[in-house]
């Protein structure tokens, strides 16, 4: 099983929604084995726009890097992103952060995630849910979540895959 440690982040419509939807699909690949609580953060970069809902998720598969960013691209257009301004508002944007430990440079895909390393609406979640983990070729989320705390990032939500359970279950 390879651990893939993905990204969600949303500023416009209903992005908690769009989490959830993107959760379950993601189940579909494997085992959800830890989440974030959901982070109200500052846009960065592009035009001005409102802030962002972000969190992070492992998921542990046996599909390969392709498979789970084919899932990506599925899951956002499911809640309607269009790719019209880069760093513009956004339904849902779904980032594979890391794939174990593979470093991977391909037209659709580098790992790990490029700018993970700058942003502390990444690094903060990803620090909730490993907080050893290192980042290839940039260190560990601890030191370099120190190098970024100016970032206006705020927790504002407990969100579990336990609570996932429990709204599908709702749902049926």
């Amino acid at each position: 099983m390879h651990d893939v440690y993905i990204s969600l982040g949303g500023n416009q419509g209903d992005p908690l929604s769009c989490f959830v939807m993107t959760l379950r699909h993601f189940q579909h690949l494997g085992i959800i084995r830890r989440c974030s609580g959901i982070y109200q953060t500052e846009p960065q970069g592009g035009p001005l726009q409102s802030d962002y809902l972000n969190a992070v998720f492992l998921l542990s598969t046996d599909k390969t890097c392709n498979d789970v960013l084919r899932q990506a691209w599925i899951s956002e257009k499911l809640c309607g992103r269009v790719r019209t301004v880069r760093f513009g508002p956004r339904s849902l944007d779904v980032d594979i952060l890391l794939y174990d430990d593979l470093v991977l440079e391909t037209e659709n895909l580098l790992l790990p995630h490029p700018r993970m390393h700058l942003r502390r609406f990444v690094l903060e979640p990803l620090e909730e849910i490993s907080p050893k983990i290192l980042i290839p070729g940039k260190g560990d989320v601890r030191t370099l979540l120190q190098g970024i705390r100016g970032q206006r990032v705020t927790r504002v939500k407990d969100w579990k895959p336990e609570l996932l359970e429990s709204t599908a279950s709702q749902d049926r």
